[in-house]
């Protein structure tokens, strides 16, 4: 009898638990693309957001971005450098820039420099991860400098950094291009940087291109001589006009020597949905690439003064999906500025700092040679650090006004490379009339390709911008999963 009653009990409890555990079978079954059969599935009345509502400046009032590129320094210039850079950097709603030197030989006192010096949002230069990224974030965190772009995954490279300023919500993403120019590519179990992977093509010509072909199948049809154990691997079939050997990719082009760039098509969209998505949780998005990529191979490795193929395609890309400010920075020399639908493309502003007597260390040791480290560096780097393109840049200070770009002021700097004792190089100072002229003129040269018309006005490049020239962007995305069925 006791043995009945417990067995209807053990009935009951069942039925209970099985009626239960319905919801959460059903829950998991695809027929439901809303949820559970609780949770109401959008009927066709349902109207998804106006993204061109969504993916506009919001920012209200007056509102101010400062930008710089490479601050390739290991001492801190902040008491140094001009006073009219220090305020302008000082007093923008958001400054921003990239701490290409690292932490330089004192953490703390490097983040308190930054602070110092006004800054926001930091790009991670070339330290993709590790310790030395840890120890960066770690100290520039007690004083609020936001540092994206890197991190222990890809997930967490990929996220963007947040803040907040009364004018509204900031959001800074950064990546690097080209694999291993600035650490790894971070993975979902390995940290480095977030990645825009390309493959270069070097162009040569057709009739270069059969030459290479034939030799290609000279020395591929040696595969069959008789004392070949294991012939090599055949080269990757390719397009015609295209051929991937030795290590290297060429493509027929009407010109020999330059440089074509496609990018990881995973990685774009990784981003342009980077983007969109921070652009749809705040008011506003600023991006930032270290880009190395160099246009040609009959150009010194990263003196570039123009920005690579792929590159503007890829940034009008972003900025349709609601990215608001490229900042670039990298070959390490100045290039041009672009407006497109009313958004600032900075392609590089240059170098406000690079440390040729301390980028090596602090100690000397006693060699035969008797130099200091100092002394050994200027030797090693006098080809490369000292070059006149790399002692120039420029501060850009970018107003809005309630979401829509007004002006932009371009502050030439100049680094005194080779002008100055090591102790007082790469410390940014206002130029002299002539030398800003100079420099100023130079940004002119490079902004042509983009249309960019910039006026000199008492030794600053000033933009002016039209309040018709910004657009809406997003009416025109076509995005698979938002359209109605």
């Amino acid at each position: 009898m006791r043995i009945r009653r417990f067995s209807r009990a053990a009935a009951v409890v069942w039925f209970v638990h099985a009626a239960l555990l319905v919801p959460v079978a059903v829950a998991q079954n695809p027929v439901y693309p809303a949820g559970p059969p609780y949770r109401p599935v959008p009927g066709p009345e349902f109207a998804p957001r106006d993204l061109r509502e969504e993916l506009q400046n919001k920012t209200t009032g007056t509102f101010t971005v400062a930008s710089v590129a490479d601050m390739y320094w290991r001492s801190p210039v902040a008491k140094r450098m001009s006073a009219e850079l220090r305020d302008l950097l000082r007093n923008a709603d958001i400054t921003v820039g990239n701490l290409e030197g690292g932490v330089g030989f004192d953490a703390d006192l490097t983040a308190r420099a930054m602070a110092d010096l006004g800054f926001d949002f930091l790009a991670p230069g070339e330290f993709g991860g590790g310790p030395v990224l840890q120890t960066a974030t770690e100290a520039l965190n007690k004083f609020g400098i936001k540092i994206a772009g890197a991190g222990p995954n890809l997930a967490t490279a990929r996220r963007p950094a947040f803040q907040e300023v009364p004018e509204g919500l900031v959001t800074f993403l950064h990546a690097c291009p080209g694999d291993n120019l600035c650490g790894p590519r971070a993975t979902n179990t390995a940290q480095g940087v977030s990645p825009l992977g390309v493959t270069i093509w070097n162009t040569v010509t057709q009739e270069q291109f059969n030459q290479l072909k034939a030799m290609e199948a000279s020395i591929l049809a040696r595969r069959t001589e008789a004392d070949v154990l294991v012939p090599t691997e055949m080269p990757p079939n390719q397009p015609a006009g295209r051929l991937s050997w030795l290590g290297q990719n060429y493509m027929v082009a009407e010109k020999p020597g330059e440089l074509r760039h496609e990018v990881n098509r995973g990685d774009e969209q990784a981003l342009v949905l980077s983007i969109r998505n921070a652009k749809e949780l705040s008011d506003f998005v600023i991006f930032h690439m270290h880009d190395h990529l160099n246009r040609s191979l009959f150009q010194a490795y990263s003196y570039s003064n123009y920005p690579a193929d792929y590159l503007r395609p890829f940034l009008h890309k972003l900025i349709d999906n609601g990215l608001d400010m490229y900042v670039g920075s990298g070959v390490h020399t100045v290039q041009g500025i672009e407006i497109y639908k009313g958004r600032p493309i900075f392609y590089n502003q240059g170098n406000i700092g690079i440390d040729i007597g301390n980028v090596t260390g602090l100690d000397s040791p006693v060699e035969p040679h008797g130099m200091t480290r100092t002394e050994t560096t200027e030797r090693q780097r006098a080809g490369y650090f000292s070059h006149e393109s790399n002692s120039i840049a420029y501060l850009a200070h970018t107003t809005y006004q309630d979401g829509t770009l007004v002006e932009i002021r371009i502050y030439p700097v100049d680094i005194g490379l080779n002008a100055r004792p090591w102790s007082r190089e790469n410390v940014p100072m206002t130029p002299t009339p002539e030398k800003a002229r100079e420099i100023l003129g130079l940004i002119q040269k490079y902004s042509e390709p983009f249309g960019t018309q910039i006026s000199i006005e008492n030794n600053i490049g000033v933009i002016r911008v039209r309040p018709e020239a910004t657009v809406d962007v997003g009416g025109d995305l076509d995005i698979p999963g938002r359209r109605r069925n």
